[in-house]
């Protein structure tokens, strides 16, 4: 614990003792005794005075919380309030959207038919026309709705890391103060050994033909797997474990359970006392006499998934986003997609192709492809996608932070976040699939369906803006890197090196990484341009800003060779960035004076990273 953030009460002084000075003209064979506190004493009082303080600072936390929590309520009415305006500006949209379609579709009506209307269809254009500008003006102002929504959630967000630090310190306290109090009461403390608790009488219901079966088990007190058989006493002679009769071995609900744990049945009759076989025939019910032992409280099994991601979850948010981030690039990437929404236009696979792979044992997918027919979820061609995508991002963390490989990210949880991904792609590719019009009596065409689906693509990204431009950035430039090494692999160069080093450590940064821009509108040559104003990042290691010089020169030259489309001017200005620093990176991807003017409890809650890792002088022969 910092001393800098709280003021510490000073430690506990004993009061000095009294001296006694022996005289002569006393009787030292007197029988009177003098009371001395005994040394356990001063421990006593050092820890009910901890304990007073700590109790005095939980108060105030917990006031600093109800505080954070009034704030962070308020928030979210502001940020509910301009949500609801936000969706009234959506209807709004959809509304003129759909008179416009209608004015559009009398136009047509109107031209087929060639009945010489031609005053009504100016009268029609000149109100599509109206409504168009209409629909811009709508546009407009839900994108600074849209805008102000961002900034409340961002408040939220931050004021939510700051509720659960508070909470944190919270529960910190609160552990301190009953370990003080369990120190006070250790002296009359009676420890007894307790028998570890195992599970009592389980039913297990087997899945088979025919009625279920039912088989009751005494597991208490069996010894753990790890453990013997508890020694008998000298004087008892050990006993044989009988042999396995016919009947029992041939059991067939037996078998099947014993199947069920993976066991032999063998194993499985050695573990009970005795077994009772009745009815055969009609499902066998199996019946253990049970052991005088008490009942156990039985453990309940996480099986929702809730409760399954939560216990396998990271230890920390950081690591959380990260494996968030690992599974949208890596999928991004496989795809071919810039980014979720891009999934709205994804070919799925029929259901006459995955019904085939999914009878052939021997069949395997060598495309990306996602199946989005209904029962997507328990698919094996989506089971086998998911486990291709899996093994992918393993090897791309392997490369550089290896957070799977250091247990600090389980794959199960990895999964799991990925199949709620993919809920979302197929969410967004079945919302934009025709649909029934009720106004034309009809199903929409393709065409039709695109353009709804285009309003609410605008306002999404207008959301997600800043948010894309930094992953574009990233995948921009790892896209590039693999292209050199690719192309340099094929040629032999000798600084093939230097690049797989620049992409080792463009994959440590991550997209969170990446500099931040400002859009803004500048006019060249009498046109109006989009450019970006490039800002500092003033927590990164000035030579990181080289090697990225060197990927977009190479980003440049591609465009130049090959005509691709222009990126937009870039103008890097004499401005900090707002994006906060991303957490748990080595050491030298950090600027040393930046890092040297952190206080130190900012310092700790950036997790610096002591990996090995160092930075190095990029040099290439030439482009390519």
């Amino acid at each position: 614990m910092d001393n800098d953030d709280e003021p510490m009460d000073a430690p506990y002084q004993a009061p000095p003792r009294k001296t006694v000075t022996v005289r002569e003209n006393v009787d030292h064979t007197s029988s009177k005794r003098i009371a001395i506190p005994a040394p356990e004493q001063a421990a006593v009082d050092v820890a009910r005075n901890d304990e007073r303080y700590w109790k005095e600072m939980s108060a105030e936390f917990r006031a600093r919380v109800r505080t954070a929590e009034q704030e962070n309520a308020a928030l979210r009415n502001e940020l509910k309030a301009a949500q609801g305006g936000l969706a009234h500006r959506q209807q709004e949209v959809q509304y003129l959207q759909q008179q416009i379609q209608e004015a559009v579709a009398r136009i047509e009506k109107m031209n087929y038919d060639e009945s010489g209307l031609h005053a009504q269809i100016m009268d029609d254009q000149e109100r599509v026309s109206g409504l168009i500008q209409q629909v811009t003006t709508a546009q407009r102002q839900a994108a600074e709705a849209s805008t102000h929504t961002y900034g409340l959630q961002e408040a939220i967000n931050t004021r939510d890391t700051e509720l659960g630090q508070l909470r944190a310190q919270v529960h910190k306290r609160d552990d301190e103060v009953n370990h003080l109090r369990l120190q006070l009461k250790a002296s009359g403390r009676r420890k007894t050994e307790t028998m570890p608790r195992r599970r009592g009488r389980v039913n297990v219901e087997l899945l088979g033909t025919g009625q279920p079966s039912t088989i009751e088990l005494p597991l208490d007190p069996a010894p753990l797997p790890a453990e013997g058989p508890a020694p008998l006493p000298t004087d008892t002679p050990p006993t044989r474990t009988p042999a396995v009769p016919a009947a029992v071995a041939e059991n067939p609900v037996l078998k099947r359970f014993a199947a069920k744990l993976d066991v032999e049945v063998q194993d499985l009759v050695e573990a009970v006392q005795s077994i009772q076989i009745a009815s055969v025939e009609t499902g066998a019910q199996i019946v253990v006499s049970p052991q005088n032992t008490p009942q156990k409280n039985k453990q309940v099994r996480p099986d929702s998934k809730a409760a399954r991601k939560e216990a396998v979850k990271p230890a920390n948010q950081t690591l959380c986003n990260k494996a968030h981030a690992l599974l949208r690039q890596t999928t991004y990437r496989k795809f071919k997609v810039e980014q979720s929404s891009d999934f709205i236009f994804h070919e799925s696979a029929t259901a006459q192709e995955v019904e085939e792979f999914s009878r052939d044992d021997n069949a395997t997918l060598k495309h990306w492809q996602w199946d989005f027919n209904p029962g997507y979820l328990s698919s094996a061609w989506n089971v086998v996608q998911i486990e291709r995508i899996i093994v992918e991002t393993v090897k791309e963390d392997g490369k550089a932070c290896r957070h799977v490989e250091k247990g600090e990210i389980q794959v199960e949880y990895l999964e799991i976040v990925l199949r709620e991904q993919l809920e979302r792609y197929r969410g967004d590719w079945n919302l934009f699939q025709p649909k029934w019009w009720d106004a034309q009596g009809r199903i929409e065409t393709k065409a039709e369906a695109v353009a709804r689906a285009k309003i609410v693509l605008f306002l999404r990204r207008l959301n997600s803006r800043n948010i894309n431009a930094q992953n574009r950035k990233y995948l921009y430039r790892e896209n590039t890197i693999e292209a050199v090494i690719a192309l340099k692999a094929e040629e032999g160069a000798n600084d093939i090196a230097t690049w797989h080093r620049l992409l080792a450590v463009l994959r440590y940064l991550g997209a969170e990484g990446m500099s931040e821009e400002e859009e803004k509108a500048n006019t060249l040559q009498g046109q109006k341009i989009k450019t970006y104003k490039i800002k500092l990042c003033v927590w990164r290691e000035s030579t990181i800003a080289q090697y990225m010089n060197l990927v977009d020169a190479q980003r440049r030259r591609f465009e130049e060779l090959h005509n691709g489309t222009k990126s937009a001017p870039r103008e890097r200005v004499q401005e900090n960035g707002k994006r906060p620093a991303p957490k748990g990176l080595p050491e030298c991807l950090y600027n040393s004076r930046w890092l040297g003017s952190l206080a130190p409890k900012a310092l700790k809650e950036l997790e610096v990273s002591k990996d090995v890792f160092a930075l190095f002088v990029a040099a290439t022969d030439r482009m390519v």
